[in-house]
C-alpha cells in the first residue's frame, strides 16, 4: 500500500502496527500526506483577493488557481482494525473488515478478495472539518460534519460526500471576493477512472447555488463553475457586477476555471 501511494506523490506512515488473533491487525495511526509541491495552493480564509484579474474581454478567461504549496499533512486515520471474516473464509470468498476514526468521526468499510484487483466499500460519518488538513488544503475552513461513502469495483471508483450544518470561512483560490460562509451545505459525487471526475461538488445557500464541474487529469483540473444567483443573496450587487463577464442569463454564470492539483 505504502509503495503504491509512493508512486502518486502521496506518503503514508504506520504507526503502533500490532498483530492479533486470527490474523487481526491493529494500527495506532495511518497518516497520509504528499512529499512534492504537486499539491491545491492554499487559500487564506482572510482572502479578499478579486475574483477577475487582468482587462475586460470580450471572451472571458479562465480563472486559474495558484500553484503555491508543499508537501504536507493530508489526512490522519487513528485506531485502525483490520479484521478478516472468518465466515467469508470458509464460503471461499474473502472479505476483510476495516474500522477506524478521522476526526472525531468513523470510518467503516469491507475490502472483498474475489480477484486479483480487490472491491472496496467504504462510508464515513459524523466527520468534522475543523481541523482536517485535506479539507483546508483546498481553502475550506470552519465547522460541520462530513459524511460519504467510497465503493471502488472493477478498478473503477466512485465518492459521494455532504457536509451538513456548515459554518465555512475561507474562499475557493481564484474566488477570493465570494466567502464560503454564505454557504449552509456542500454535496459531491466524483468518480475515478483514467482520470478523477468532479461530476458534481455543490455549494448551497440563502440565494445562491454554485456548483463545480470538471476533470482532474495529469495534476490539473479543467472544469466550469456554475453560478445561480437571485435577489435574495445578501451580496448579490457586489457579485453579479463582477461575474458580469460569465452571464449566461439573468441571475446564472458559468465560469471556466483551471486549478493546479
Amino acid at each position: 500500500m505504502k509503495d503504491a501511494a509512493g508512486s502518486r506523490d502521496i506518503k503514508i506512515e504506520l504507526t503502533g502496527l500490532q498483530k492479533g488473533l486470527f490474523f487481526t491487525i491493529h494500527i495506532e495511526r495511518v497518516i497520509v500526506s504528499t512529499q512534492s509541491q504537486k499539491n491545491i495552493a492554499l487559500a487564506s480564509p482572510l482572502s479578499s483577493s478579486p475574483i477577475m484579474e487582468g482587462d475586460r474581454q470580450s471572451t472571458a478567461p479562465p480563472l486559474v488557481g495558484g500553484e503555491k504549496g508543499e508537501g504536507g499533512l493530508l489526512l490522519t486515520i487513528h485506531n485502525v482494525d483490520i479484521i478478516p471474516d472468518l465466515l467469508s473464509l470458509l464460503k471461499l470468498s474473502p472479505q476483510i473488515n476495516i474500522n477506524g476514526q478521522v476526526n472525531f468521526g468513523t470510518v467503516r468499510g469491507i475490502l472483498f478478495m474475489k480477484q486479483a484487483n480487490p472491491d472496496l466499500f467504504l462510508d464515513g460519518e459524523n466527520i468534522q472539518i475543523s481541523g482536517l488538513p485535506i479539507i483546508e488544503r483546498i481553502g475550506i475552513y470552519g465547522d460541520g460534519s462530513l459524511k460519504f461513502t467510497y465503493q471502488r469495483t472493477n478498478e473503477r471508483g466512485e465518492v459521494t460526500l455532504s457536509i451538513d450544518n456548515a459554518k465555512l470561512k475561507g474562499a475557493l483560490t481564484g474566488l477570493g471576493v465570494l466567502p464560503l460562509g454564505v454557504f449552509k451545505s456542500v454535496r459531491g459525487l466524483l468518480t475515478i477512472g483514467d482520470t478523477l471526475n468532479v461530476d458534481s461538488l455543490a455549494f448551497e445557500g440563502m440565494g445562491i447555488y454554485m456548483r463545480i464541474k470538471g476533470k482532474i487529469k495529469e495534476s490539473r483540473f479543467d472544469g466550469n463553475i456554475e453560478m445561480m444567483i437571485d435577489s435574495s443573496f445578501e451580496l448579490h450587487t457586489v457579485v453579479e457586477s463582477l461575474l458580469e463577464r460569465y452571464k449566461i442569463s439573468a441571475g446564472y454564470y458559468v465560469i471556466p476555471y483551471t486549478q493546479k492539483i
